[in-house]
């Protein structure tokens, strides 16, 4: 099949295959005879798209019905371009790598974190494999077992840039973009996790009691991460929760119910 030429969508085919046209479709779009915005694009150039079409898959998820139906689909498509947009820019890059790359990454990731489902013996991997906190616990583990080999690697290649593990780096590998709500859940639950969140909580009292606390709001941060802690508790995301209201909100105040 060409790049151009479109599949009959009435033939049956495994779940899975329309991922293979889009593959066709996205290089076709970056091909020299195809389109001309698409070849001045780079990995700089796509970020604010990245950014822009997660803000509107979440958008949907936040306020389902004050969308129409298939309207997450829609979006998620939007949002898969990008991903296989930045794939194919990875091609020309130095060493090249390209979409399979980013699906053996998930695939081996998934495989090595969840060795409850794919393990060379999935039965003995967790006491109850119906219970979430194990579950989350052993993510948790093989991901700190990841970075330790990270760090191994590093010092045997002779990278001074290795920087020994924290004891309780519970705040390492967050992205410093993510909003504070949001971080502070990953944190709780990182905490949480290692037995640890007593000692969190007691380093926030300290934080929030030193003497410029009144200058940044320290009694209201504290506060809020009490919330975080509650929400935490119960599984859920203090960010979306706030993030849904408000969007379901505005929708009231449109509507005019909210008078």
């Amino acid at each position: 099949m060409s790049t151009a030429q479109r599949p009959d969508p009435t033939d049956p085919a495994p779940r899975g295959s329309a991922l293979l046209r889009a593959v066709e479709v996205m290089e076709a779009l970056r091909a020299p005879r195809g389109d001309a915005w698409t070849h001045r694009q780079t990995h700089a150039s796509l970020a604010r798209y990245l950014l822009e079409e997660t803000h509107e898959v979440l958008e949907v998820i936040d306020d389902p019905s004050g969308h129409g139906h298939g309207a997450l689909p829609d979006e998620l498509g939007d949002l898969l371009f990008q991903i296989l947009f930045h794939a194919r820019v990875g091609q020309e890059e130095e060493p090249a790598w390209d979409v399979d790359d980013v699906a053996r990454s998930f695939v081996a990731k998934m495989e090595r974190r969840n060795p409850h489902v794919f393990g060379d013996a999935p039965e003995q991997a967790l006491e109850d494999p119906a219970d979430v906190e194990q579950i989350i616990a052993q993510w948790h583990a093989v991901k700190a077992q990841e970075k330790q080999r990270e760090q191994q690697d590093q010092q045997e290649q002779g990278s001074s840039g290795a920087a020994p593990t924290r004891p309780r780096g519970w705040a390492e590998g967050i992205p410093a973009e993510l909003p504070a709500l949001q971080t502070a859940a990953k944190i709780v639950h990182r905490a949480r996790s290692a037995g640890g969140l007593e000692q969190l909580l007691a380093a926030a009292d300290a934080a929030a009691s030193a003497e410029d606390a009144g200058d940044w709001g320290g009694d209201l941060g504290r506060a809020l991460l009490d919330l975080v802690v509650a929400a935490e508790g119960r599984d859920d995301d203090p960010e979306t929760a706030l993030r849904a209201l408000l969007a379901r909100t505005v929708r009231e105040l449109e509507q005019g119910t909210g008078a």
